[in-house]
């Protein structure tokens, strides 16, 4: 029997790969900076460790995951979300004693950035909103083809917090000075009309290994966020664009990208990449998409396993995310979000099942915890979501 050691055990994400994983015979060893993880109170864990945070203390958290991998006697790491860049950045010490199964550290940070981004996909040809580096736009204004309304987001991380719209050049300037935005780590961006569609993929030595896409229905924070509920579509065009991308770069390991769908001319624009595990990947998982097990398998070096060639149509939802969505929806008087009733149902959630309950009720916990340290002034480290990586 297979052992893999999956990090950001605190996370939903690494909660769906533990049970996938679990599910197919292999040992799921979970780890984390929080001693609270929701991971560790499931019964799918083979294994809880507790190490440094990377963005706190880098060499120590190297230090106790070689330490995790040699008590725990693992054969493949799985990171799940930031933590990928740490360990694609000190591969070469990690490698002799664990299966590494990821692009190299400047592909990754490639697809990370947005402005390396953007430079990629002009040269490949694949559509993005039209995008001007906010130093310029302060500076020499913004070109004459550019239309508002537009958003402000960063190069790299910050997730849907940081992510600010604004309506033309004067809301642009009083958005930058309000909230102290340094403008040579920001882009604007205009704004595409349509469905946020997701594209996720596996790839092994340039190969396509696996691909899945899906709508996002719902997302916390609105509407820039995570997705709380989503459901299966094809979205080929979207589909064909991040393979010419992967295709390119000869990609190992996973990758997700997020676009947005014009339905009135029928394109896709790229808008960002994970160039990793994604928040959805339960999504796939519902479908028969097994990501995390193909994951395996390939680190393992093992070719007996295949996708499903129809999978079926499922809507899956982010319970904790949407919870909070409906909370801040009601408390806010806002009726943007759209009504659940476009589902027939749901195949699954992320973080709850009826045979494993309790890593829903510690997620409440981290949150509370979290929320108390940052009433107290002892708020989390937020480089996960602010990072700059070069």
């Amino acid at each position: 029997m297979g052992r893999a050691l999956i990090t950001s055990a605190s996370t939903r994400v690494a909660y769906c790969i533990c049970k996938n994983l679990s599910r197919h015979g292999i040992q799921a060893v979970m780890a984390d900076s929080d001693p609270l993880a929701m991971s560790f109170w499931s019964r799918h864990a083979a294994g809880r460790h507790v190490y440094a945070s990377p963005f706190l203390d880098e060499a120590r958290f190297v230090e106790d995951l070689l330490r995790i991998i040699d008590k725990e006697k693992i054969d493949v790491l799985i990171p799940v979300l930031e933590e990928t860049y740490f360990v694609a950045r000190h591969r070469a010490v990690l490698a002799p004693h664990v299966r590494i199964f990821m692009a190299q550290y400047t592909d990754l940070i490639s697809l990370h950035d947005k402005r390396s981004l953007k430079n990629i996909a002009e040269r490949l040809g694949v559509s993005m909103p039209l995008t001007v580096e906010l130093e310029d736009a302060m500076t020499s204004g913004l070109p004459s083809d550019f239309h508002f309304p537009a958003v402000l987001k960063p190069k790299q991380g910050g997730g849907g917090w940081s992510v600010m719209e604004v309506h033309d050049m004067t809301a642009l300037r009083g958005m930058t000075e309000q909230f102290d935005v340094l403008p040579e780590r920001y882009l604007v961006q205009e704004k595409i009309e349509g469905p946020i569609a997701g594209v996720a993929m596996l790839y092994r030595d340039g190969a396509l290994v696996a691909a899945d896409s899906y709508w996002t229905v719902q997302t916390y924070p609105h509407p820039y966020g995570q997705p709380t509920v989503r459901v299966s579509r094809d979205f080929p065009d979207a589909t064909a664009a991040m393979k010419t991308i992967l295709d390119d770069l000869r990609w190992t390991g996973p990758c997700q990208a997020d676009f947005l769908h014009d339905e009135v001319r029928g394109k896709s624009f790229l808008i960002d990449v994970n160039p990793r595990f994604w928040g959805s990947v339960g999504q796939s998982i519902a479908r028969g998409i097994d990501f995390p097990y193909y994951y395996y398998k390939c680190a393992m070096g093992e070719n007996d396993f295949s996708a499903p060639l129809n999978p079926p149509v499922v809507a899956t939802r982010w319970l904790g995310g949407d919870m909070m969505r409906k909370a801040h929806a009601f408390l806010s008087g806002s009726s943007a979000a759209r009504p659940d009733a476009v589902l027939a149902g749901f195949a699954a959630m992320d973080d709850f099942e009826l045979l494993d309950p309790f890593p829903l009720a510690g997620w409440a916990a981290c949150q509370a915890a979290r929320k108390v340290r940052s009433l107290v002034g002892r708020g989390a480290h937020r480089e996960a979501l602010d990072g700059v990586w070069e």
